[in-house]
């Protein structure tokens, strides 16, 4: 059933098409003119077919050239091999049958090899030139031999050449011969090959280039340059990229200064046009880098790639973990207890050594194991043949040392041998006490950020300033050798010159303060006693020894690897030989990963465990072989990931390490492994579609069709001005507002469009809520002529748990989600445009608008304004000589009779009596959903509900807290495990106390993603080991410390306090007044204040002062009662309580006095007067109450959304006719 029309979207031809159309991935009636039940049966091959025949393809004519070259190339691949390509070669060959260079990003197992050969052998068939670059000898002859096996199987004549050091001198100058002339089709050769024999390709342009190892490549930075030259790029192409790079580093430094760029600019733009020259008459071929490297962030040349070619090369670190931590508790003889578990475990396993044991105890160890017989090498840095042997199976255990360094650590991954890790001593290091001696930026740094919490709060402060500078001082030095000379000169008292001369001062300070505070008693005294440090004693020298789990991390995950079947299993023990050390590393891990789940080694099913470590070793093995079982095919499915905002990308791509990224028609795209997907990650920026704003013909009504007893919504693409951000919904270039250049997001429906063909799944990450289902389906309509799956993929946190579950809970999108918002924009859309233009035409002012929800709000503002100033009376604030403090309050008096009161009130005699007091518990109150979230952050924060939503919209995004626009208070039990987990480690386990809130619905409440703090996420940031997509400001901090310590206070057991009830006597008045007075047990007060008021006694009391005011006894309104009053009245959504509230204030209908009051204006009072005079029983607070429950009517199932249509079209007939 066709829902919608969108404008000028058809793929083909562009112009307007209905949505059920798109979803049959086909082209609108003008280009096949056939019956959606006809079309239905046919596929999208089909229908470009029938395209193609009868002359209509046009639009869509890239997508069926694509489609021919890829079932072509399916073809090829199936003879050759007798299986067809899987979803990510598919997905790669799209890229490069599109034009598009990429950089691969695949986990073991997945088939690049193979695919980069026949890919070359597809090419050199069709009479282009391949060069494959991989980085051993034994890879290239393999792939030779490859590649000449495939050729003979289809009896092709190809010319493969290779060039190695294997070949005999022979083959050897066979191959020169060959290669100088230019006489191959394909040719092969090594990294190495490309750095020293440069010269015999020179004058070479290839059609395709593969990098089969991107990191072999980069041992010569200059390799770069000749992989681009061998494409076609010129040598002075190449300088101006250079020289672009460096004009773009002096433009954002000159931004930041605050200074004129306007040259520069004019400098880049010359460069960019002079790269888009010489692309457009130059033949370009294509580049494909397979791999990842961590030297990709040190090598300058590396960013060619991004600039020319449009992609850039992620790190292998991988932050996916199929591991089983296991801890040995409390182990004497460490040496002993290692044979022992290698007894257990067998080969395939690194022991890796703590830094604070040394090289001198890893090689006493592997000395014990060598005289127990087994096949060990002591690993260190450069020793590849050691790796190779292990790999091979010669060498069945290492030994290395456990530090962040290590490439053992590290950069190894044998994902068919390493089975285990075994850590001989909680990983940790030693840092020196004796600043004056074993002073260092690094050591400082890690000294500050343990020394933190040994001081009190307002001394942190000037630790946090410390470990900033530290970072930057650290960042800012450029070799090993600057930094031993600055060393050198502070401990010489000799002074530097220039930038050199600048770090060592500020080095001298932080040493300085480092020295004064371990100094003091009160600060060694907490390092003794604190829980995660040991204090260790060395020829009279003291050291602090801290867990090191960022090389924990790093090392236990050489057990767990990608690889096309999955995330292999791997085994983690530790030997805790210091169990303070073990209790900071248990600790500090959960804030890395959340996957970790710390189990005793002795009460595991370890034989279990073991035999999925060798199920998945064996498959790995035989995917490396090339023995490919049919249960694996498929193993990884290519996905789009769609969400709304770039942040959210930069979070969700991070979970996965370093991404490779690239940029399609300016939209920035992520690419990560997961293990099940690999996931291209990007960004709609919200909505990408709006009713128009022009009329459509006779039978529209403000940009909804009648169509044949339906109403049908037309959607097109929105337009925003670059410069005041203003919107449009028509067709526009020009801004009608400051005349500057519009951003058309057809821009990224197409960029979107691309991208999806590329791969074999998209989903929809938009909002879990009804807003974010619309834009979902907006988007997936869009797409569905390119997309063969579209599914939508719902998480409330963005959290790496959250994605996994929401990939492994894949769902359709739900209609009645769409239909009811559908009807919310059509319905507001409607009703607000037929008041407005009343409102345009009664007062002549094109600004103001109306709508069913602002104007009842506008109403309670006016009423309450009113009631309040009716309400004024007279205050009286006595206080008594016990400092207790009483409010009265008198009918509005005049100046004269308020002083003879105080004159009286002062003389009367206070008298304090029934007083009683009663023990009892009070319970914390629930968790934040969003009207109580506004409220408080209003009433305490002093935040309007618009910076309230705009920084839980970042908190969100960022992956700190969960989604903010809900009603609910349910707590799960992942949040409960949070609480828990914090609970525990900061206070004691007796005060927890799990409470769910509520059953209802699948949202939760608000509450942070992880057990950590205010204080220890600013902490975190600061010294790096928590990196966000955006920087947080100090406001940030302050709303997730509220919805933190709300959302633990509701974990937490009761407090138990003493209740004061008692009243005071004066003059023949009574003032009753209660409250509690004492804490009498701790409970969730320790996180959230309980006021208390001063404990009395009976007896007589005299006044010692009394101040008066004026004030109404009924307030006005502040923002938080607004948002109060609308839950509890029912109008609005979490999503549009702050957006309503907003409204008033920007139409200029409602203002703030210096209280944060909220009063009516004069256009405000006219408005609403005439609104609500007219128009009553459409704006009235029932009314609006009753349509919001057919709203959620829509979303039950329980009513048609087009009934509901026709009621809401008959009432604007109404208002047309009779106003």
């Amino acid at each position: 059933m066709t829902k919608a029309i969108f404008l000028k979207l058809c793929p083909n031809c562009g112009d307007d098409i209905k949505d059920f159309r798109l979803s049959l991935k086909a082209p609108c009636e003008k280009c096949l003119p056939l019956p959606d039940e006809k079309i239905s049966e046919l596929s999208r091959l089909e229908i470009l077919e029938l395209l193609k025949s009868s002359g209509s393809l046009k639009k869509l004519q890239n997508l069926y050239d694509i489609q021919l070259q890829l079932d072509e190339l399916d073809n090829l691949f199936y003879k050759v091999t007798g299986s067809r390509l899987w979803s990510a070669q598919r997905t790669w060959a799209k890229r490069v049958f599109s034009g598009k260079n990429f950089a691969i990003v695949a986990p073991t197992g997945m088939g690049k090899s193979v695919f980069g050969a026949i890919l070359s052998l597809h090419f050199a068939l069709k009479g282009k030139k391949c060069y494959i670059i991989v980085p051993t000898a034994i890879l290239a002859e393999q792939t030779y031999k490859r590649i000449e096996e495939f050729v003979e199987k289809i009896g092709a004549v190809v010319k493969i050449s290779r060039y190695h050091s294997m070949l005999n001198n022979r083959e050897r100058e066979m191959e020169q011969e060959m290669i100088s002339n230019k006489e191959y089709n394909i040719l092969i050769t090594t990294s190495a090959f490309l750095s020293k024999n440069f010269e015999m390709l020179n004058g070479s342009i290839f059609d395709l280039v593969i990098v089969d190892d991107v990191d072999a490549l980069l041992k010569s930075s200059k390799n770069v340059d000749k992989v681009l030259y061998l494409a076609g790029f010129s040598k002075d192409a190449i300088e101006h990229c250079l020289k672009l790079m460096e004009l773009k580093k002096e433009y954002s430094k000159l931004l930041k200064r605050g200074g004129d760029a306007s040259t520069l600019e004019k400098e880049i733009e010359g460069a960019k046009k002079f790269l888009e020259d010489f692309v457009k008459v130059s033949k370009i071929g294509n580049i494909i880098v397979s791999g990842a490297s961590p030297r990709g962030k040190r090598t300058k040349r590396i960013k060619l790639f991004k600039e020319l070619m449009g992609f850039e090369i992620g790190s292998r670190i991988e932050f996916v973990r199929n591991i089983e931590d296991l801890y040995v508790p409390d182990v004497d003889d460490v040496e002993k207890k290692v044979i022992e578990l290698v007894k257990v475990l067998g080969y395939g396993g690194i022991i890796f050594v703590p830094m604070d044991r040394g090289l001198e105890f890893a090689e006493r160890l592997y000395k014990r194991l060598l005289e127990e017989n087994f096949s060990v090498s002591l690993y260190s840095r450069g020793k590849a043949k050691i790796i190779e042997d292990f790999s091979s199976g010669k060498i069945g255990l290492l030994i290395g040392v456990a530090s962040y360094r290590s490439p053992l650590a590290r950069g190894i991954d044998l994902p068919h041998v390493i089975r285990y890790a075994i850590f001989a001593g909680v990983p940790k290091f030693r840092i020196s006490l004796d600043i004056e001696k074993d002073f260092s930026p690094t050591r400082a740094l890690i000294l500050l950020s343990n020394l933190r919490e040994m001081v009190s709060e307002e001394e942190q402060m000037i630790v946090e300033k410390y470990v900033s500078e530290l970072r930057e001082v650290i960042h800012q030095i450029r070799t090993p050798d600057e930094v031993k000379e600055i060393l050198e000169a502070i401990s010489k008292n000799v002074r530097l010159e220039g930038y050199k001369g600048l770090l060592q001062k500020r080095l001298e300070e932080v040493r300085e303060y480092l020295i004064e505070i371990l100094s003091r008693e009160d600060v060694k005294e907490k390092i003794m006693r604190a829980p995660n440090i040991t204090v260790s004693r060395e020829e009279n020298r003291l050291f602090m020894v801290v867990p090191d789990t960022v090389a924990y991390i790093q090392a236990s995950g050489r057990t767990s690897r990608m690889f096309s079947g999955g995330i292999s299993k791997g085994v983690s023990v530790t030997i805790v030989d210091d169990k303070k050390a073990f209790n900071g590393l248990v600790k500090e891990s959960k804030w890395f990963s959340e996957e970790i789940e710390w189990k005793n080694f002795n009460e595991v099913d370890l034989h279990k465990i073991l035999e999925e470590v060798d199920r998945d070793r064996a498959t790995i093995k035989k995917l490396m072989q090339g023995l490919i079982s049919p249960q694996f095919r498929d193993p990884i499915t290519t996905a789009l990931l769609i969400v709304e905002s770039p942040n959210k990308v930069k979070t969700i791509a991070r979970f996965f390490g370093k991404p490779s990224k690239r940029t399609v028609n300016g939209l920035t795209v992520y690419e990560v492994s997961t293990g099940d997907y690999i996931l291209n990650i990007t960004a709609s920026g919200g909505h990408l579609f709006d009713l128009p704003t022009y009329e459509l013909g006779n039978n529209s009504v403000h940009g909804v069709i009648k169509y044949d007893g339906t109403f049908l919504p037309a959607y097109i693409t929105i337009k925003r001005c670059i410069k005041c951000k203003r919107t449009f919904t028509k067709p526009i270039e020009r801004c009608s507002y400051c005349h500057s250049e519009v951003f058309d997001k057809e821009i990224v429906v197409e960029a979107l469009r691309k991208i999806a063909l590329e791969t074999d799944l998209v989903l929809i990450g938009t909002d879990a809520d009804a807003e974010g289902e619309k834009i979902g389906w907006d988007i997936a309509t869009a797409l569905s002529p390119y997309s063969s799956k579209i599914k939508r993929i719902e998480f409330h946190e963005i959290t790496k748990r959250a994605l996994v579950d929401g990939l492994k809970n894949l769902r359709d999108i739900d209609m009645r989600l769409v239909e009811a918002q559908m009807v919310r924009r059509i319905e507001d859309r409607w009703l607000g445009f037929e008041l407005s233009e009343k409102l345009w035409n009664r007062f002549g002012d094109n600004t103001l608008s109306a709508g069913r929800v602002q104007t009842p709000v506008l109403g309670w503002v006016i009423d309450r304004t009113k009631e309040s100033r009716k309400s004024f009376q007279t205050f009286f604030e006595i206080t008594l000589e016990n400092g207790l403090k009483i409010v009265t309050k008198r009918p509005l008096m005049e100046n004269d009779k308020v002083v003879e009161e105080i004159h009286e009130l002062t003389k009367a005699v206070y008298e304090v009596m029934e007083v009683h007091r009663e023990e009892l518990e009070v319970n914390p109150p629930p968790p934040y959903s969003t009207d109580t979230l506004l409220q408080d952050a209003a009433s305490q924060l002093k935040f309007s509900v618009h910076k309230t939503m705009s920084l839980a919209q970042d908190l969100f995004e960022l992956g700190l807290i969960t989604y903010h626009r809900t009603d609910s208070i349910r707590v799960s039990n992942v949040g409960q495990r949070v609480a828990k987990d914090y609970i525990v480690e900061k206070f004691d386990e007796n005060l927890y106390r799990p409470r769910e809130w509520s059953k209802e619905g699948a949202h939760e409440c608000i509450r942070p993603t992880r057990p950590i703090d205010a204080v220890r996420l600013k902490h975190m940031i600061i010294v790096g080991t928590l990196r966000l997509a955006k920087k947080l400001t100090q406001e940030h901090l302050q709303l997730y410390d509220q919805i933190f310590r709300r959302f633990i206070a509701s974990q937490m057991r009761q407090a138990k306090v003493l209740k004061q009830k008692y009243e005071v006597r004066f003059d023949g008045n009574i003032e009753f007044i209660e409250g509690y007075t004492r804490i009498l047990e701790d409970g969730f007060n320790l996180v959230l204040k309980i006021n208390l008021i001063p404990e009395v006694f009976e007896g007589k009391l005299k006044a010692v002062n009394v101040k008066s005011w004026r004030a109404p006894t009924i307030p006005l309104f502040k923002q938080s009662d607004l948002i109060r009053s609308m839950k509890l009245k029912d109008i609005g959504r979490p999503s549009t309580y702050a957006k309503i509230v907003t409204t008033l204030f920007q139409r200029g209908y409602v203002k703030e006095n210096d209280r944060k009051e909220i009063v009516p204006t004069k256009k405000g009072y006219q408005v609403y007067f005439y609104l609500n005079k007219r128009f009553y029983e459409f704006i009235s607070e029932e009314t609006t109450r009753k349509l919001k429950k057919i709203m959620d009517s829509i979303e039950e199932g329980k009513v048609n959304y087009q009934e509901i249509l026709n009621e809401l079209y008959r009432e604007i007939l109404s208002i047309r006719r009779h106003y």
